[in-house]
């Protein structure tokens, strides 16, 4: 029973180990059991027994269990063994399959060469039984025939070989570079083939020379095209280099006939123009000292004729780049002959042709480059005139945009080049200029010059061509100031609608593809090219709701008319009326002097300049800063030089610090010795004489105000130019680099909006030397200030006053026949006057030193009198600065207790008036002391005639 039960477990054990379902993770994985394999079971001989081996591998002595485990591994080993082998079995069936396909092939094969073999044998079989001697006698005259032929055949060609020459020699003539090409390779391959004939040896030689000679011609016809691109030449050309298989040693040879004409051309050019130095005497020069040798006044079409030959070349080899481009994108079938050239040589002759190429542009226009700069640098442009100088900026500009249309380069080191002739000539130019500007300001009569009240810079012709440019960047600076608050989706709207003003870029890509019979630089041939616009051709694209042109068709008809004196009521009764008659002299009055209209053109000529090269932008804002200082600084030095009074606090800081800085760079006399820094010796000159006044401006005769005409005209006109100057600031900004603006910027803000105080100090020297300062503080001190009852009329020096300003009334009417005195002036004039005033009074009544409370109020009434009449006078109201002695006065009446508090907080008031004002209002000797005290190291006061007079 027991032994029934184990065989039940083993058969149980036998089956599982033979069951293909193995658990995965009870079994090692194929890999590992793979290894474990004991390598005797691979060996290949024949004497090998497994079996045996594995049984003397079996336990000892025999155990189930272990032979079971032993079993069940080789089992395991089996079925790995087989599994890889079914694997690479299905591995390798296609080319199983593919093999057994060949093989297939090859029976099949044998047996139709099997069959071939056996059909000619019974087909030899055939002959040879029914061949008779008539049927060979035929076949040998057949031979003989065919051997005939081929004797006729051969002399024809010798003889076509021997014609060949005169024949490719005439297909040369007609341009048929491609057939006789063809002809002369054609007799070279039936020349290899009769080798065998004696006299085709010298034939062979005759062929090459006369392809060589071929060669020659294609090479100087190849030459030509550098100077006129023909299509259909190039194309002939190219074929029969193609023929020849030289595609690439024809574009080599192309590249140097390129550079070859790009001398000759720059030669001829120069050539044409050399001075007159006997026969023959430039034939050995070199291109240099040719450059050095043209006339001086050839310089210009010189130079136009060097910059029109090289663009023929240019235009030239850009129709041969074009070319290339054109066929790369066709089918080459038209081009490539030879079916034994592979794809593999034709696409590396169309990369290298390709290479050679787009390397060609920038080679062609190095050499373009250099012979310009060559020729500019022996030329000496330093003494042309501005015309003219202005004129070679304008090829040069053309010639650097075409270079930059014809090779992508930007061609920097041109520009910078340019850039440093510009700025020489710019350095000799801007002394001359500032030199005749020192001439003009000693002889100029400050006299207004009659100008339309719409007068400003665009309707001077040195800005004719400017106006879209300046008008655009106005707009934008606009628009940004305008949606400086907006979101910034809205301010990038803005700045893209405003840039209407054409950009370098925008010419780009325009002078290869038009159709002209003139080259780009035909323009500058016309004398009169300065006057043009020498860039009209390159803006015709921009359409007319585009341009911003500023023109007089768009003024209303009042502001065309020509400027007019206004004032023609009686002068006489202006002094003692309502002065309502000043202020029909229209505001929009232009005053403006001769002198200041030239530094505009000035201006105007230099922004010519930086039309054409922008890189002189800066050196030109600086030259310009350097000019409006000088004519600031002269104004200034002129006209506020008898200044009567103290100018510590006429001055605002701005106008102090300029006139300060320019002062460091004016010259007392030309024998002043002027070391420049190292870092002034190499940039634009900054120190220049110092103008001398005109003889025929008289500043001391009072029946003129002391030439108030003169100082109106110097004073308003250089108010005038700021504006001018703020109307330029976008535009000048646009031109200077970012880093570069902050400069400008300072400019406008510390100089330009801070010409308008210069009209304090130099009204002031008119309004101090209206009234006799020293007579009316005598009458002044004459006064009773100790009076016991308050008075009801005003004190004699209140009429003193009052005649020295209707004196002055009657005098600004009759100097307003001469020059307009607008509102601002008027406003400035007559605040000068009341400034002058008010000061007097306070230094009167400080030399008060008793006083009453009636003579105070004598004091309140003799200024409310002369305030009365000066606004009745002067027709504004209210009266400037009469806070000034209305707080004075009421100090008086201040207690102990508040006048240091008044004296702390009016620091306006010199240390004599607060002196003054305590002696009278404080009578304890303690409390004058302390408020002494307070008042103790002021010394702010001027002096009026030697008289202390506070000038806030």
């Amino acid at each position: 029973m027991e032994r029934n039960n184990s065989n039940q477990l083993k058969n149980a054990d036998c089956i599982t180990i033979n069951s293909r379902t193995n658990v995965g993770e009870n079994c090692p994985a194929d890999m590992e059991v793979f290894k474990e394999i004991d390598q005797f079971y691979f060996s290949s001989s024949e004497t090998v027994d497994p079996g045996r081996y594995v049984l003397e591998k079996a336990p000892f002595p025999p155990d189930c269990t272990a032979i079971e485990e032993m079993f069940m591994k080789l089992k395991r080993q089996q079925q790995v063994v087989s599994n890889k082998a079914l694997h690479l079995i299905s591995q390798k069936r296609d080319a199983c399959d593919k093999e057994f396909k060949e093989i297939t092939t090859v029976q099949q094969q044998l047996a139709e060469a099997i069959q071939t073999c056996r059909r000619s044998r019974y087909e030899l079989k055939t002959a040879k039984s029914n061949l008779t001697v008539s049927t060979f006698a035929i076949l040998a005259n057949f031979r003989k025939k065919q051997i005939v032929q081929g004797v006729l055949r051969s002399l024809n060609t010798i003889r076509n070989l021997r014609q060949a020459e005169d024949e490719v020699q005439n297909l040369m003539r007609s341009r048929e570079y491609e057939a006789a090409v063809r002809l002369v390779l054609a007799g070279q391959k039936a020349a290899s083939e009769h080798r065998h004939f004696k006299c085709v040896a010298s034939l062979t030689q005759r062929l090459q020379d006369t392809l060589d000679l071929a060669e020659e011609q294609l090479d100087v016809v190849l030459a030509s095209i550098c100077y006129n691109f023909d299509d259909e030449t190039f194309t002939k050309l190219q074929r029969a280099y193609s023929l020849l298989n030289k595609t690439q040693v024809a574009m080599d040879q192309l590249h140097m006939h390129f550079a070859s004409a790009i001398n000759n051309a720059a030669l001829q050019a120069i050539t044409v123009h050399q001075k007159d130095n006997g026969e023959n005497s430039n034939e050995q020069l070199k291109f240099k000292e040719l450059c050095a040798n043209v006339k001086e006044s050839s310089v210009v079409i010189c130079l136009l004729d060097l910059c029109d030959r090289l663009w023929a070349i240019m235009l030239s080899y850009h129709h041969v780049v074009n070319w290339n481009t054109k066929q790369n994108e066709s089918s080459l079938e038209n081009f490539e002959y030879f079916q034994e050239t592979s794809d593999f040589e034709i696409n590396v002759n169309r990369e290298y042709v390709r290479e050679k190429l787009k390397n060609g542009l920038l080679k062609i226009w190095h050499d373009v480059q250099f012979k310009v700069k060559t020729f500019l640098t022996e030329s000496d442009l330093s003494q042309y005139p501005f015309e003219k100088f202005v004129r070679v900026l304008g090829i040069l500009k053309r010639l650097i945009s075409v270079g930059e249309e014809f090779c992508g380069d930007t061609s920097d080191g041109l520009q910078n080049f340019i850039k440093n002739r510009t700025i020489a000539y710019l350095k000799n130019y801007h002394a001359g200029r500032m030199e005749v500007l020192r001439i003009f300001l000693e002889n100029e009569g400050w006299e207004l010059c009659p100008v339309k009240s719409s007068f400003n810079l665009m309707h001077l012709q040195e800005f004719d061509k400017l106006k879209r440019h300046i008008k655009a960047c106005s707009n934008m600076s606009s628009a940004t100031v305008k949606n400086r608050d907006t979101p910034i989706s809205t301010k990038t709207h803005s700045s893209d609608a405003g840039s209407s003003a054409p950009s370098d870029s925008f010419y780009i890509g325009r002078y290869f593809t038009r159709n002209s019979k003139h080259t780009p630089f035909h323009i500058f041939r016309n004398d009169s090219a300065i006057d043009e616009d020498i860039l009209e051709n390159e803006l015709d694209n921009y359409s007319d709701d585009q341009s911003t042109d500023i023109s007089d068709d768009d003024e209303p008809d009042e502001l065309k008319r020509d400027f007019v004196d206004e004032t023609e009521s009686d002068p006489t009764k202006l002094h003692t009326t309502n002065k309502s008659a000043l202020k029909k002299t229209s505001t929009d009055t232009i005053i403006v002097t001769n002198t200041a209209l030239s530094i505009l053109r000035d201006i105007g000529q230099y922004l010519q300049m930086c039309r054409f090269l922008k890189q002189v932008s800066f050196e030109v804002v600086m030259l310009m800063i350097q000019m409006f200082d000088y004519y600031l600084y002269s104004v200034h030095y002129f006209f506020a030089s008898d200044l009567k009074v103290s100018s510590s606090t006429l001055y605002s800081a701005k106008l102090n610090w300029i006139i300060r800085r320019v002062g460091n760079n004016i010259t007392l006399s030309e024998d002043t010795e002027m070391v420049p820094s190292a870092d002034e010796e190499q940039s634009m000159p900054t120190k220049y004489l110092r103008p001398q006044a005109s003889q025929l401006v008289n500043l001391s005769n009072p029946e003129t105000l002391h030439g108030l005409a003169e100082r109106i005209a110097a004073v308003e006109s250089l108010l005038f130019l700021s504006k001018q100057l703020d109307i330029l600031q976008p535009y000048l900004e646009n031109l200077i680099q970012p880093h570069q603006k902050i400069i400008l910027q300072t400019f406008f803000e510390q100089t330009v909006y801070a010409t308008v105080d210069i009209r304090v100090p130099i009204y002031m020297c008119v309004s101090s030397q209206v009234f006799n300062v020293r007579n009316i503080l005598i009458s002044m001190s004459q006064v009773n200030w100790e009076v016991k009852n308050v008075m009801s009329q005003h004190s004699s020096y209140v009429d003193q006053i009052v005649r020295d300003i209707q004196v002055f009334s009657m005098r600004l009417d009759q100097v307003g026949q001469k020059v307009p005195v607008t509102d601002e002036v008027h406003r400035a004039l007559w605040s000068s006057i009341s400034k002058f005033v008010v000061h007097t009074l306070v230094e009167g009544f400080s030399n008060v030193n008793k006083c009453s409370d009636s003579g105070r109020g004598l004091m309140q009434l003799d200024y409310t009198q002369l305030l009365s009449k000066m606004e009745k006078i002067s027709g504004i109201k209210p009266s400037p600065f009469q806070e000034y002695v209305d707080v004075y006065v009421k100090g008086y009446y201040l207690p102990q207790s508040l006048l240091g508090e008044f004296i702390s907080e009016h620091r306006e008031y010199s240390v004599k008036h607060l002196t003054a004002l305590v002696h009278c209002a404080c009578d304890s000797k303690k409390g004058r002391q302390e408020l002494l005290a307070l008042i103790d190291g002021r010394d702010s006061y001027v002096a009026v005639k030697g008289v202390p007079v506070k000038i806030p």
